[in-house]
């Protein structure tokens, strides 16, 4: 059964406050923060870290004029979790020789802070989970709350992707290749935090339906191709109005990637989200969300890059995401 995006909350590089798409030159994109004193009382303000203040106010915008106060579940995606507190810890650690350490730095550094301070904060005593599965941390989390909706052991969910970055983290994971390209050239790192909120019912405020989310690993793109097509096939997509795709031009991946999408649509209907919001793991979660704004509106941002009919009808997006051909994610969103 498909899902519902009833509301979004987003804070990354490639939206401005204003809800447009842009694109930043840069090789490390950092999110353009709100004044968090607008959503957060400023005494706790003061005891968080800067990605808990974002998966805390991005989680109230998408749950802003919805009529929901509490969701009966909360689900976070995060690889890396929160970094900044992690670093903290560890640089006292060998700064005090390993003694008489605050353990304040190591409580927050822990992933599942996020998502315990939203509930925290809304009071929301329900299900809760955080799922740390690398690149496919936020399809974990996705997956998980379709199926409790399958279940009917919930009737409304908040569900996000989250992902910080910081100098040392930037800095191990070039040293790695994390952010080594095609002949050498930087891919852009970033971050973000896109909460939603979902439901098994539709609405009049409804965005986007999530029909389907499914994970591909260790398996060639052939075996990609095959799992995409019956994808389609099972929600009687003959081809996707619009592919958004998680390219960045990794080891000559860009050709393969393309020869891949032009069995289901032309090249003029690929667009590489992450020139917006960076590399990152959960970076499919801003993806999710551009293409849920996309069929609410019904118009691609010209910053896409995609110019399609000014009639054309845009029913269902296919999003690909991927790292090194190794972990590889489907989620097809379809209009109301």
């Amino acid at each position: 059964m498909g899902i519902f995006i009833n509301g979004v909350g987003l804070i990354s590089p490639g939206y401005t406050q204003e809800n447009e798409l842009i694109r930043v030159e840069d090789d490390r994109l950092f999110c353009a923060e709100p004044d968090y004193s607008k959503f957060i009382d400023v005494k706790a303000i003061r005891r968080m870290s800067r990605i808990i203040k974002m998966g805390v106010t991005s989680s109230m915008l998408s749950l802003k004029g919805s009529g929901i106060d509490k969701p009966d579940a909360i689900i976070v995606g995060t690889a890396l979790g929160c970094l900044e507190d992690t670093v903290s810890f560890l640089n006292k650690l060998v700064l005090n020789k390993e003694e008489l350490l605050n353990p304040t730095a190591f409580i927050h550094s822990t992933h599942n802070t996020i998502s315990s301070q939203i509930a925290l904060n809304l009071k929301c005593m329900g299900y809760n989970s955080t799922y740390v599965h690398r690149n496919l941390s936020f399809e974990s989390a996705l997956i998980d709350a379709m199926l409790l909706f399958d279940e009917s052991a919930i009737g409304t969910a908040l569900v996000g992707g989250i992902d910080e970055l910081c100098s040392e983290s930037y800095q191990i994971l070039k040293r790695l290749g994390y952010y080594t390209g095609t002949d050498s050239q930087l891919i852009q790192a970033g971050e973000g935090s896109a909460f939603f909120n979902l439901s098994n019912e539709s609405s009049p405020g409804s965005l986007a339906e999530i029909k389907a989310v499914e994970c591909v690993s260790f398996a060639g793109l052939d075996a990609v191709e095959e799992r995409a097509r019956k994808l389609l096939q099972l929600f009687n997509v003959d081809s996707p109005d619009l592919i958004l795709s998680g390219n960045v031009n990794r080891d000559n991946d860009s050709s393969l990637l393309m020869d891949l999408y032009s069995n289901f649509t032309s090249s003029e209907r690929v667009c590489e989200f992450k020139r917006f919001c960076g590399e990152y793991p959960t970076a499919s979660s801003f993806a999710v969300h551009l293409g849920a704004d996309i069929l609410a509106k019904q118009s691609i941002p010209k910053e896409a890059g995609i110019y399609l009919q000014s009639e054309t009808k845009l029913k269902n997006i296919l999003i690909h995401n991927n790292y090194k051909n190794v972990h590889h994610s489907l989620i097809l969103l379809s209009a109301c």
